[in-house]
């Protein structure tokens, strides 16, 4: 069974990504177009940080544990791509009607994506505290555009500024609590998978974050700046695995 100091840190960095979120929804409140037109920056960084860390991380610590368990990564990112299109079809049903059903069906779609993040945060750190907080820092960088777009869909779906932010909250912040909250459950109430089903998933499933949500969000930037954020991301994980190499940490 795991052990109960990686839930705890899980749990913790699920409580920082709905921080973080709700920091996002506050600036959307509060600076309006502005918020949205910068949010692009936070997920380019996030891009150039998460590519190394599933490349250059939990990969290569998916295989140490067995060179067939690279199958887990595959399944980590199917089951996202199952998940993504039982969302989007959701989305797709609200049909041509008011502009209200579609921004609660897309807040949906979003909250599902969410609930999935919670799950990642207690799965990346069932390794260890730095395969936890190295795989998931980008991740948390995200919560904040995504508090954001989460505001404005249901602003621009009708919903009063009070009423978009307490929604807002609850799909792009409660939802990563009550995901990791069921994960790390299901984890306490069972013997657990292996380690390298956990990490092999974990990396599967950023892999489908990163593709479906942080690349379309890191376009918004404007493409020279977007870049060098992403390049920016990069460098600073790169730097984390060269120095957590040096201390000799595994």
């Amino acid at each position: 069974m795991f052990g109960v100091f990686s839930q705890i840190d899980g749990f913790l960095a699920s409580l920082t990504a709905a921080g973080v979120s709700t920091a996002g929804i506050i600036t959307a409140r509060s600076f309006g177009a502005s918020a949205e037109r910068n949010a692009g920056y936070f997920s380019a960084f996030a891009v150039g940080l998460l590519s190394v860390a599933v490349i250059l991380h939990l990969i290569p610590e998916t295989v140490a544990f067995s060179e067939g368990s690279i199958g887990w990564v595959f399944g980590g990112f199917a089951i996202m791509v199952l998940i993504g299109i039982a969302a989007q079809a959701s989305v797709n049903r609200s049909g041509d009607g008011a502009a209200l059903l579609f921004g609660y069906a897309t807040i949906i779609g979003l909250a599902t994506h969410s609930f999935l993040d919670g799950i990642i945060y207690a799965a990346a750190f069932q390794d260890n505290a730095f395969t936890g907080w190295f795989a998931t820092g980008g991740l948390l960088l995200h919560e904040f555009p995504e508090g954001i777009i989460a505001f404005f869909l249901l602003a621009q779906a009708g919903l009063s500024r009070v009423s978009a932010m307490a929604l807002a909250f609850v799909a792009a912040s409660g939802t990563t609590l009550a995901g990791n909250v069921l994960a790390n459950l299901a984890i306490w109430l069972t013997t657990g998978p292996s380690m390298a089903a956990m990490t092999g998933a974990a990396a599967g499933a950023l892999i489908y974050v990163q593709i479906v949500h942080l690349g379309p969000h890191a376009s918004r930037a404007p493409k020279r700046r977007g870049y060098l954020a992403a390049q920016l991301g990069a460098a600073v994980g790169i730097a984390a695995i060269v120095l957590n190499n040096m201390a000799g940490a595994h």
